[in-house]
C-alpha cells in the first residue's frame, strides 16, 4: 500500500474551506477507498473515458437522498468538472404522499395508491428503480413535474417508466404544455426525444378498451450524446439496507439506467432505534452486492458509513460498529468504501454540528448547510482518489486506518431504556403481527411474549400491549 501522506492532495472548494474547527471534520478520510488494484483501476478508467463513454452514478439512501440535498451539490460539482450527461431520475413524490425533491415539485390529480420500499413488498404494487411506485385507476388522473430551475436545452432522451402491459391505460405526455406526438414504446414504458429546455412534464392517463390501471415508476432524463456524467438520486425516507432487496422491477428497469457506480448510502435506519447491528445485516448487504453484480457485472459498488447520531438522550455508539462492518464487507466483496463517519468527525460530534447550525435539533438529519458540506466532501473524496490514482506508481489498495474511539469502548452498546408505562395497540382490519411489530419498532416474538399469545392469529379490535 502506498503511503497516504505521500499522495495526499485535498481538493478544497471555497464553500467548504472555512468550516468551523469544532465540527472536527477530518480531511484525511476524504477518499473513496478501494481494496484491489483492479477495482481502483476500473474507477480511474471510468472517469478517464468520460468524454466518449457516459458515466452514470446511481445513489441510494434514506430521507437525505430522497430530498436530493447532498446529491444536488455533488451532481453540480461532478457535472461542472466532467460534463453534464443529463438530469437523471424524477419521481412523483406527491402521488406517493411524501415530500418532494428540492429541485422540482410533483403534483397530481385523481386518486393514487402507492408503495415505498420501507413499507415492504406488496404483490399488487411491485417496486422499481426509484424505490417507490404509484398507481391509479382513475380515468383522467395526471402527474405533473415542475422544475424549479429549467433543465437546459439539449438533445434529451426522456423515458417514462411504467407498467407496459395489456392492462395499462393510455398515456398522453406533455413537456412545457406541448403534447408529445412521437413516442417509442419499449418494455419499460415509452421514450421520446426533446431538444428544448424542460420546465415541466405532465403525464395524463386515459382509459382505453380493456385497460384498467396506470402504474408509474419514474421518469429518466439524459442527454443523447454518450459523454458526461449522470447522477441519479433515488432515496426513500425511512429506508434501511434491506429495502434494496425488494425492488422487484429493478432487473427489468436497470438497462434503461445502465449505472457504472452504485452508492449504497444506508445505515441510519438500520441502527438508530436499537443502537446495535442486527445479525441479518451483513447477509442483507452481501445479498444486495451480489444482486447488483448479477444485473450489471461490471458495476462498481460504494458502501458508506453513517454520520454520528444521538437519539433519545443517548449517543448511537453502533455507528462505530456500522462503519467497521461496511469497511470489512467492502474489503471482503471488493467494493469501494466512503468513510463518512470518521470524515465528519466521528463519535459524539453530531450535537456540535447541531449547535453550529449544520445539523437539525433531532441530531439525526442535517440542515441545508450540513448537507452542502456532505455533498461537497463526497465529490472531494472522489477527486482525491482520482488524483491519487493518477500518480505514476500503480496502487494495489487505497485504505486509511479506521479511527479508534476510547469513549466507545467505555460505553455499553445499548443504553438502558428509561422505564415507561406500557402502551397499547388496537388491531385494525388488515393488520398482521409483523406489520404491527415493524410499526412499533419491536419484534413479533416480543409482542407474543408480553401478550401471552401462542400463535400469530389476531382479531380486529383486539388490544395488544406494546413494549
Amino acid at each position: 500500500m502506498r503511503s497516504i501522506a505521500a499522495i495526499f492532495i485535498l481538493f478544497v472548494f471555497s464553500a467548504y474551506a472555512q468550516l468551523p474547527a469544532e465540527l472536527k471534520i477530518d480531511s484525511s478520510f476524504a477518499y473513496i477507498q478501494g481494496y484491489s488494484a483492479e477495482t481502483l483501476s476500473r474507477l480511474k478508467h471510468q472517469f478517464d473515458a468520460i468524454d466518449s463513454n457516459k458515466l452514470v452514478i446511481l445513489h441510494y439512501g434514506g430521507s437525505h437522498i430522497q430530498a436530493e440535498n447532498p446529491t444536488t451539490v455533488a451532481r453540480n460539482l461532478f457535472q461542472e468538472t466532467f460534463g453534464n450527461g443529463g438530469r437523471g431520475l424524477l419521481f412523483s413524490y406527491g402521488a406517493a404522499n411524501t415530500y418532494s425533491s428540492i429541485n422540482y415539485s410533483s403534483t397530481f390529480t385523481g386518486k393514487w395508491s402507492y408503495n415505498k420500499s420501507y413499507q415492504g413488498k406488496k404483490q399488487e404494487l411491485p417496486l422499481g428503480v426509484c424505490g417507490m411506485v404509484v398507481e391509479t385507476m382513475d380515468t383522467l388522473a395526471s402527474l405533473s413535474f415542475g422544475m424549479k430551475k429549467a433543465i437546459a436545452a439539449n438533445q434529451h432522451i426522456v423515458t417514462v417508466l411504467y407498467e407496459q402491459d395489456d392492462r395499462a391505460m393510455k398515456l398522453e405526455v406533455k413537456v412545457n404544455d406541448s403534447v408529445i406526438r412521437a413516442m417509442n414504446f419499449i418494455p419499460q414504458g415509452v421514450s421520446f426525444a426533446w431538444t428544448d429546455s424542460i420546465r415541466s412534464i405532465q403525464l395524463i392517463v386515459k382509459r382505453g378498451e380493456d385497460t384498467e390501471r396506470f402504474r408509474f415508476y419514474g421518469i429518466h432524463v439524459e442527454h443523447e450524446a454518450n459523454r458526461g456524467l449522470v447522477y441519479h438520486s433515488t432515496g426513500v425516507g425511512a429506508a434501511a439496507f434491506r429495502s434494496m432487496l425488494i425492488l422487484e422491477k429493478l432487473p427489468e428497469q436497470v438497462p434503461v439506467i445502465n449505472p457504472d457506480i452504485v452508492i449504497l448510502d444506508f445505515g441510519t435506519n438500520d441502527i438508530l432505534y436499537e443502537n446495535k447491528i442486527d445479525a441479518k445485516l451483513p447477509f442483507e448487504v452481501e445479498k444486495a452486492i451480489s444482486w447488483w453484480r448479477s444485473m450489471v457485472p461490471e458495476v462498481l459498488i460504494v458502501l458508506t458509513s453513517t454520520q454520528d447520531l444521538y437519539y433519545k438522550k443517548h449517543p448511537i455508539t453502533a455507528g462505530v460498529l456500522f462503519r467497521d462492518l461496511m469497511d470489512s464487507l467492502a474489503k471482503k466483496n471488493d467494493c469501494l468504501f466512503w468513510n463518512w463517519y470518521d470524515l465528519s468527525g466521528g463519535l459524539n460530534t453530531i450535537r456540535t454540528w447541531a449547535t453550529l447550525g449544520y445539523a437539525k435539533s433531532d441530531h439525526i438529519h442535517l440542515t441545508k448547510s450540513g448537507y452542502q458540506v456532505k455533498g461537497g466532501l463526497l465529490y472531494t473524496s472522489f477527486m482525491n482518489t482520482l488524483n491519487a490514482l493518477g500518480k505514476d506508481m500503480p496502487m494495489n489498495e487505497l485504505r486509511i486506518p479506521l479511527k479508534e474511539y476510547q469513549e466507545h469502548i467505555a460505553e455499553p452498546l445499548t443504553p438502558k431504556p428509561t422505564p415507561k408505562a406500557n402502551s397499547y395497540y388496537t388491531v385494525k382490519s388488515g393488520d398482521t403481527l409483523s406489520a404491527i411489530a415493524q410499526r412499533n419498532h419491536t419484534t413479533v416474538a416480543t409482542i407474543k411474549r408480553i401478550n401471552g399469545l401462542s400463535s400469530d392469529k389476531i382479531r380486529v379490535g383486539q388490544r395488544l400491549k406494546m413494549p
